[in-house]
């Protein structure tokens, strides 16, 4: 499956965010163990159904100035401060990241090596709650997770915020009444949105799955507005 650069798959991303924190997503510093600065992230990386899967993070003089990716769901976001955290990455494991380029294609090899590297990581989100039935359940036994026979069809579970404004003053996701949205040109009720097919990302919750933890509900919200609004204009 091929992956998209957030501008070249949402062509009109800055108009639809509206109050521009996803236009600065360059500001957005990333920290390692400890505080320690590895990077700043300078873009988005989505699936063909429009989901956020990696941040492309360039290391500048920090890490041999080369340019890595991090599966979202293992950025913890500060959206006050403009950080994005990685719990328990250490400047060695980035270092030992593959290095990303803008023209390069992700393939599996690829990301499979991206996976090895954050492996440790992602095994300690196993227990956590993620957002949508995309992402799986908690109560589902490990074993099963990565059978696609297995898992429930995968839908649009969230819905956009009814505040439109600054990224940090929305709330959590709801399952409230999308007439109250501001923006109704732009939303649409869940059952309409596409449903897509079941994905590699969406049998690795550990990497990709988005959290409450890791404070993904706004991150969320955006997701899912894009896809609504590119939904609609399809």
């Amino acid at each position: 499956m091929p992956l998209h650069r957030l501008e070249d798959y949402y062509p009109d991303y800055r108009e639809t965010l509206a109050d521009g924190q996803m236009d600065r997503i360059g500001s957005y510093s990333v920290y390692a163990q400890g505080e320690d600065k590895v990077g700043s992230a300078k873009d988005v990386l989505v699936d063909d159904s429009g989901r956020f899967r990696y941040l492309v993070v360039d290391t500048g003089p920090w890490i041999f100035g080369k340019t890595v990716l991090l599966p979202i769901g293992l950025a913890r976001f500060d959206y006050d401060s403009t950080r994005i955290y990685v719990d328990d990455l250490t400047k060695s494991q980035v270092e030992h990241l593959p290095t990303y380029s803008d023209d390069m294609v992700v393939d599996e090899h690829h990301e499979e090596q991206v996976r090895k590297v954050y492996q440790p990581i992602a095994q300690g989100r196993s227990n956590r709650q993620f957002f949508g039935n995309n992402y799986g359940s908690t109560d589902r036994p490990s074993e099963t997770v990565g059978d696609l026979r297995r898992m429930p069809p995968l839908g649009n579970t969230g819905s956009a915020s009814a505040d439109e404004g600054d990224l940090r003053r929305m709330g959590p996701l709801t399952g409230g009444d999308l007439t109250t949205v501001a923006d109704r040109q732009t939303a649409i009720r869940q059952q309409d949105l596409p449903r897509h097919s079941p994905s590699l990302y969406d049998q690795e919750m550990g990497y990709y799955g988005l959290s409450e933890e890791e404070n993904h509900g706004l991150l969320r919200s955006y997701e899912e507005r894009l896809i609504a609004r590119r939904y609609q204009q399809d």
